[in-house]
């Protein structure tokens, strides 16, 4: 998976995900937001919900179950210190009605198997790397 985000006005950004654009910002009580899209961190807890709906979803449907009501709420809160970051996520898991013990525990089995989930439980080492860009370079060669 490769993400190609860029400059969107101000301090918004427009990210290319495969054949996608999604449009990100901030909101207007923030320096320079617009409130032209979610904010990445509202994105990242939405992705986590979405990765575990999915996984719930995918056990359901590969059983011959009912996928109609299954509903995941996310709730996050921030914390600045260490580090600016998520201190509690709490997902919030609404199957549909009538499904046997067994299913339940399943459910959460397979959310746990989400690769976002996984992330979290097991950050990924990350590397950062500053580049210029070339015509920036060139430019300076040239004065």
């Amino acid at each position: 998976m490769k993400a190609i985000v860029q400059s969107a006005a101000k301090v918004g950004s427009r990210v290319r995900l495969g054949g996608h654009d999604i449009l990100f910002d901030q909101p207007g009580t923030v320096p320079g937001g617009e409130d032209r899209g979610p904010s990445p961190f509202d994105v990242l807890v939405a992705s986590i919900a979405a990765c575990a709906h999915y996984f719930a979803a995918a056990y359901l449907y590969a059983r011959g179950l009912p996928t109609a009501g299954l509903v995941v709420e996310a709730e996050a809160d921030k914390q600045q210190l260490p580090a600016p970051r998520i201190s509690r996520l709490a997902l919030k898991v609404r199957v549909p009605p009538k499904l046997r013990p067994e299913h339940l525990v399943g459910i959460e089995r397979a959310i746990r198997r989400c690769p976002a989930y996984g992330t979290l439980v097991h950050p990924p080492a990350i590397e950062i790397a500053i580049d210029e860009r070339p015509d920036s370079v060139e430019e300076r060669r040239s004065a």
